[in-house]
């Protein structure tokens, strides 16, 4: 906790002083019964951040404007209908925003979502007369998300592309240090894999379309499959170290530090490279390898940073059919996730609505948190929340027990909040949610230990009961399990794969479909590695070994040819 304090202090303190800014501000133009719609943002500003909308902000503000109007209209829907009306309402809501924000190789950006809607149909419900506000709100709401992401995110795929290829030329510099003299250790093929992952990654998300990625794009990610080829002509050195071997290496470290000052900005441009002086021996397989894979990633590094290049897009010419499947991106885990999930929010809103269970949104917002794509993980997470609302009712009974000033209550739960941003782990983050939750439920209505006491155990009432559904829904009704999702992703790995090489023998190959095929190859291996690193599938790496090798085939033949 005191080196997260130390190392989280100014950040930690900036986002919550502007939280309070943002909800005060939200609250004075729209209105104190829109208050939590200005929490709601502050959960959802920061969240977007796991993924990048830089690229196409028109289109991205369009979608959460949709989404975020939407989930306005349909809670005043379901708060003005009578419940049995309702029901299809929460389902189609619920089940649009899972699909939409679940990601089968991305982080998911689901949960803030589908929070905010409960937030809006139970914590500050309007109806009809005030709903116009409440969407104009909402609307402004989805402006200040893509403002967030333009002034946090302006630098990150700048930033992400310096940060991996460097990282990249670093590895090969170990690599050489460590053939020369025998210091350190070489980067192990697999790490500099997920580096080159990661480096797909940033250019996947800042797409404009679907089948629509810059030439610069393009260059990025080849400079760092240029880069995994150097490390893994290093690898296959294992001859004895010659003199003229030693010169080549120093040759090629050399040239990969002026690779570094170029990406790193401290050069304007990189010189041709001189063959004569790469390569003193014709016949030496290994220094041309090595001289051609230089040249390659000079040209590309060359092509990453014109600007000309960032704004020129190749017009794929695959069929509007095949451009609308891709876009659609059907997914087994995405489909049996948000039925599931939508069904059960439905279902138990329509019963804590026919019953009126005045704190049944303790129950809906326990199954929106423990239902997760993978049943494997909510057992995990079901028993660290249990933890952590033991832990937070805890304090929570000692704390607002003796305190019965709304000052001093108000400090509480504002403090529980600050402390939050210093924890990682869901239990911290949840013992403080809970310390928040509590004071405002105790807020104007309960005083004295046995006051607060009484809450904080029908809390953990609704929590263990909520805890005990999902954990039945998810991990017995309708099972769906890692290795069941891993097996599939699999089969689509091998089918990605084979169709890349099968496109690179072709004679005119479309560009957005063959660099479509690799970023998906690169995201599905990434995918499959956090998998197989949860246990049980010991051949994985194997099987990854063989599609990197059908993947390095395809892009050499690709590279030759061009």
């Amino acid at each position: 906790m005191k080196e997260s304090f130390q190392k989280n202090f100014v950040q930690a303190t900036l986002n919550f002083v502007f939280i309070i800014a943002f909800v005060n501000v939200f609250q004075g133009v729209f209105g104190a019964e829109n208050s939590i719609v200005g929490v709601i943002f502050t959960i959802m500003m920061s969240a977007s951040m796991v993924r990048d909308m830089t690229a196409a902000p028109v289109k991205h503000l369009v979608v959460q404007a949709g989404v975020l109007l939407w989930m306005g209209v349909a809670s005043c829907l379901v708060n003005t209908l009578n419940p049995y009306a309702a029901l299809p309402v929460n389902l189609i809501t619920v089940f649009c925003i899972l699909y939409a924000f679940t990601y089968e190789y991305s982080s998911h950006m689901y949960f803030p979502y589908i929070l905010s809607y409960l937030f809006l149909v139970f914590i500050s419900p309007v109806g009809v007369s005030e709903l116009p506000k409440r969407l104009l709100g909402l609307l402004a709401g989805a402006v200040s998300i893509i403002l967030y992401q333009l002034f946090k995110g302006r630098k990150r795929v700048r930033e992400t592309a310096q940060d991996v290829l460097t990282s990249m030329i670093g590895d090969a510099q170990k690599g050489i240090r460590y053939l020369l003299n025998g210091e350190g250790e070489m980067a192990k093929p697999a790490a500099v894999r997920n580096t080159l992952c990661r480096l797909s990654r940033t250019v996947y998300e800042r797409r404009r379309k679907v089948l629509c990625i810059s030439d610069a794009s393009f260059a990025m990610i080849d400079a760092g499959r240029g880069m995994e080829h150097i490390i893994l002509l290093l690898h296959d050195m294992t001859e004895e170290m010659t003199p003229g071997r030693k010169e080549l290496l120093e040759r090629v470290d050399v040239q990969l530090s002026e690779f570094e000052r170029y990406v790193n900005r401290q050069a304007d441009g990189l010189e041709e490279l001189d063959r004569r002086q790469m390569v003193r021996d014709e016949k030496d397989r290994l220094e041309g390898e090595f001289y051609d894979a230089l040249v390659y990633i000079r040209e590309h590094l060359m092509h990453m940073t014109d600007p000309q290049k960032r704004t020129k897009y190749h017009r794929t010419a695959l069929s509007l059919s095949v451009r609308l499947k891709a876009a659609l991106d059907v997914s087994p885990v995405r489909v049996i996730y948000a039925l599931r999930v939508s069904v059960l929010l439905a279902v138990f809103t329509l019963l804590v609505q026919v019953f009126q269970l005045e704190h049944g949104k303790w129950l809906l917002f326990t199954l929106a948190s423990l239902s997760l794509p993978y049943a494997d993980d909510v057992g995990i997470k079901t028993r660290k929340r249990i933890v952590a609302t033991v832990i937070g009712g805890i304090v929570s009974v000692a704390v607002f027990g003796l305190i019965s000033n709304p000052v001093g209550r108000t400090a509480v739960m504002m403090l529980s909040g600050y402390l939050s941003f210093y924890f990682s782990d869901y239990t911290g983050t949840y013992a403080c949610s809970t310390i928040g939750a509590l004071g405002g439920a105790v807020f104007m209505g309960a005083f004295g230990v046995g006051d607060v006491g009484q809450m904080f155990v029908i809390r953990i009432i609704y929590i263990c009961a909520g805890a005990l559904i999902a954990l039945a829904a998810n991990c017995l009704v309708f099972p769906y399990s890692r290795s069941m999702a891993t097996r599939q992703l699999l089969k689509k790995y091998a089918a990605t794969t084979g169709l890349l090489t099968k496109v690179c023998l072709e004679e005119n190959v479309d560009p957005q479909l063959y660099y479509e095929l690799v970023i998906q190859s690169h995201l599905q291996e990434e995918k499959l590695s956090q998998n197989a690193s949860q246990g049980g599938w010991e051949e994985m790496q194997e099987l990854l070994r063989r599609g990197r090798a059908a993947v390095r085939r395809a892009h050499r033949h690709r590279a030759l040819e061009g």
